[in-house]
């Protein structure tokens, strides 16, 4: 060990030469003195801790709501505008959509319009001289799929009439007007207008000058068909002449040379009327093949039974009549009171219609007996009834 290092014999020793230091001091002296010790009679006050300034939090909370107010509505802004932007997509689409189908509709409606003015007509299976007033009445003979003729009557405003046709044009010229704009597919029937001929008149004789590629004499059953067309279309015309293109005379294969002209029987027909449903599903009055009667009685008695699987009868099951003329009035009596309000109102007009047209065909009125109503639609039943001028009518507007 060095020597400037004390051994523990060494310091035990000095330890005890050490004097001994006593407090001679009381208990009452030693608080008298604390007591006494300004340091310790000093008021103690809390210790405070050195506060922060107040100023950062505040800026922060100002700062804080600066940046939510520029990005909040930012954030908004953004969520509108694709919001908005979907919605004016959407908007968009709808509004295409709705002029889509605006203009599907207005194109439906335009289309529809000409059909109606085709096709539409008060619920009548009939022309009546009131229905001519400011209307012009062409008469023509459509063709259907079962190889049946139509008599269809169309009503042209006069208005509408070009001032090349006058006043009042005759059938010739009306055919040569519009044979060729009305729409037959349109309507439920097959192509069949305008003739394959030239048509012109010469006083009371129509005259028909076929193209040389025409199909009319190719069966039996095509030249009735001409036939029975030109007999419901040339209305005011006593005679036909069917000729060749050069005005001599033709020859179908059918029949051979045809020299005579062909009568034609007009509005006074004699024949009976029946219901004949079309491929599209109307129902119209037709006579059954062109057949003729001798007398009134005779074709009204006649109207009561279905002929054939083509056409039906229009006077329904349960309902009877008896025909009697008296000083040129036909008079039609019901078995049983016919109250017309019971029925179907296609039925009942379709029964009353089928009745005028068939005396009409023989130039007689018709006084109904034992119906409830004395008033009813148009017609006035406590007098005779005007004659019909036409079957099935159609308006045709061409614009």
């Amino acid at each position: 060990m060095s020597k400037d290092k004390w051994n523990e014999d060494d310091i035990e020793k000095r330890l005890r030469d050490m004097p001994v230091v006593k407090d001679q001091r009381t208990k009452d002296e030693i608080l008298q003195r604390l007591k006494e010790d300004s340091r310790l009679s000093e008021s103690k006050e809390p210790i405070k801790k050195p506060s922060k300034s107040k100023w950062p939090p505040i800026i922060a909370a100002v700062a804080a709501i600066v940046l939510l107010t520029i990005i909040v509505p930012t954030f908004i802004q953004q969520n509108n505008e694709v919001s908005m932007d979907k919605a004016t997509t959407d908007e968009t689409a709808d509004t295409i959509e709705m002029e889509n189908s605006e203009e599907m509709q207005s194109n439906d409606a335009s289309d529809a319009a000409v059909f109606t003015r085709q096709v539409s007509a008060p619920l009548s299976y009939a022309v009546y001289p009131a229905d001519v007033l400011d209307h012009t009445a062409f008469h023509i003979g459509l063709a259907t799929d079962q190889a049946t003729i139509v008599p269809i009557t169309f009503l042209i405003p006069n208005e509408r009439l070009p001032e090349g046709l006058g006043a009042s044009p005759d059938t010739v010229a009306l055919y040569n007007e519009y044979a060729n704009t009305i729409d037959e597919e349109a309507l439920g029937f097959i192509e069949y207008h305008p003739y394959k001929a030239m048509i012109s008149s010469n006083g009371k004789q129509v005259q028909m000058k076929f193209a040389a590629n025409h199909n009319y004499d190719t069966s039996s059953a095509t030249l009735e068909m001409l036939n029975l067309s030109v007999q419901d279309t040339f209305q005011g015309y006593d005679e036909i002449k069917f000729l060749q293109e050069d005005a001599s005379t033709i020859t179908f294969e059918q029949v051979g040379q045809v020299d005579e002209p062909i009568a034609l029987s007009g509005a006074v027909s004699h024949q009976a009327y029946y219901r004949f449903l079309k491929s599209d599903g109307e129902a119209v009055l037709s006579t059954n093949f062109g057949k003729t009667s001798e007398t009134v009685e005779q074709a009204l008695r006649d109207m009561k039974k279905t002929p054939n699987d083509i056409y039906s009868t229009l006077v329904p099951k349960g309902i009877d009549f008896t025909v009697k003329e008296v000083k040129g009035i036909v008079n039609v009596k019901f078995t049983d009171v016919l109250d017309l309000d019971k029925m179907e109102s296609e039925e009942a007009m379709q029964l009353l219609d089928g009745i005028l047209l068939t005396a009409a065909s023989f130039d007689k009125q018709v006084e109904f007996d034992q119906i409830a109503q004395e008033q009813w639609n148009h017609f006035d039943f406590t007098q005779p009834l005007e004659k019909p001028i036409g079957s099935n009518p159609k308006y045709l507007i061409n614009e």
